[in-house]
């Protein structure tokens, strides 16, 4: 099965020295497992932590299982539900995946952006993912290339491909599918709790899709009207948006994490992301680049957020949940994020997986949701 994809904002994959050389399957496989790992267990599955090597094929006691389907088969045996798709010790991935690609570097030269908001001294460091056209060569068992491809409709609609989607990498468009699997109709896989781990059912996804009130309105977004005195980040800035990409990401993400009302400081440092000293986590919020839809005259900017279900995030809910509404309730809202003075044309909010934003769902919801990116046909 073959699958080409455009890109909306740059994939990144990773290479030396932040050049992003190429796109590295390694890097996509990576992605595609994460997201894969937050559907086994939005839908009640069981999705080992890959950091921690947990699974491991043990293969007398897959002949001595009893259980009369193929997955509980490969769970008696050791295998989770991610690693009966992505392999572990002992049991090989059920695909391959090869990449074939027209794509180039987002912005010529090995510079980054450093998109700084008003008021902050350090700011986002962007480098040049790559963009274009890629195709994506897939290889597996018919009931393999199913889930991926329903899996690769999810991150279409919703989600992103490759690492750092924190920084609003990875959003792409399906153009072609050579051939179309049997759809699956997927179902709840158990009854495992949410936990700390990224799971669909502790997710709220968001999109605004808006007209600009103005043709360069990109020039006027916080932390990119500062990047006119640097020539070579203003240049490559205009290309971006030439191209239909603007790296509204910094400006989102500075109007969460420093223009709200937070009880402590460590609450955003937890909720955004941290990197200092000894204080490593990473981002529970996700927000995208703007991106130009075709023949529309619209722009899009995506999102995510993730509240586990550990100690932190259940003391740390109902603040988030009250903060992150109020600051993102409506288009007027996010314009103010991005510093924006005048208004949009049109605009409207969409959100997922639930028509309840923000509340904790369950297996049938993530079903309904998977489901609706295909026909209903039972493998």
């Amino acid at each position: 099965m073959e699958i080409t994809i455009k890109t909306l904002t740059p994939i990144w994959t990773g290479g030396v020295d932040q050049t992003c050389d190429r796109l590295h399957e390694t890097g996509l496989i990576g992605s595609l497992r994460w997201w894969y790992e937050a559907l086994v267990r939005g839908l009640g599955g069981v999705a080992c932590d890959p950091t921690e090597h947990s699974c491991a094929f043990d293969e007398e006691k897959y002949r001595k299982s009893q259980a009369g389907d193929e997955r509980q088969r490969l769970r008696d045996a050791g295998v989770c539900d991610a690693c009966q798709l992505f392999g572990c010790t002992g049991w090989r991935r059920r695909f391959r995946l090869q990449v074939s690609a027209q794509d180039r570097p987002a912005w010529e030269g090995d510079h980054s952006i450093n998109v700084r908001p008003y008021g902050r001294n350090r700011g986002w460091y962007l480098y040049p993912g790559r963009v274009g056209a890629v195709t994506l060569e897939l290889v597996g068992d018919e009931q393999a290339l199913v889930q991926l491809l329903t899996l690769f409709r999810f991150l279409e609609a919703w989600g992103s491909l490759g690492p750092r989607p924190q920084l609003g990498y990875g959003v792409f468009r399906i153009t072609r599918v050579n051939r179309t699997p049997q759809p699956v109709h997927w179902t709840a896989l158990g009854n495992a709790p949410i936990d700390g781990l990224p799971d669909l059912r502790a997710f709220t996804f968001l999109k605004l899709r808006f007209k600009p009130g103005e043709d360069n309105w990109w020039t006027r977004v916080s932390g990119l009207r500062e990047l006119r005195g640097r020539r070579d980040q203003w240049m490559s800035v205009e290309k971006l948006a030439a191209n239909g990409m603007v790296p509204v990401m910094p400006a989102l993400k500075n109007y969460l994490r420093f223009e709200q009302q937070w009880s402590s400081v460590k609450l955003p440092h937890w909720l955004f992301g941290t990197l200092r000293g000894d204080e490593r986590a990473r981002s529970k919020v996700a927000l995208s680049w703007a991106y130009r839809l075709p023949d529309t005259g619209e722009w899009e900017i995506r999102g995510w957020v993730h509240l586990p279900n550990d100690a932190r995030g259940r003391a740390s809910q109902a603040e988030v949940v009250n903060v992150l509404s109020r600051a993102l309730a409506t288009p007027q809202d996010w314009q103010t994020a991005m510093g924006l003075s005048a208004g949009f044309r049109s605009a409207t909010i969409a959100r997922a997986p639930s028509p309840a934003p923000w509340q904790r769902t369950d297996q049938a919801v993530i079903a309904n949701f998977l489901n609706s990116f295909q026909s209903e046909v039972t493998l």
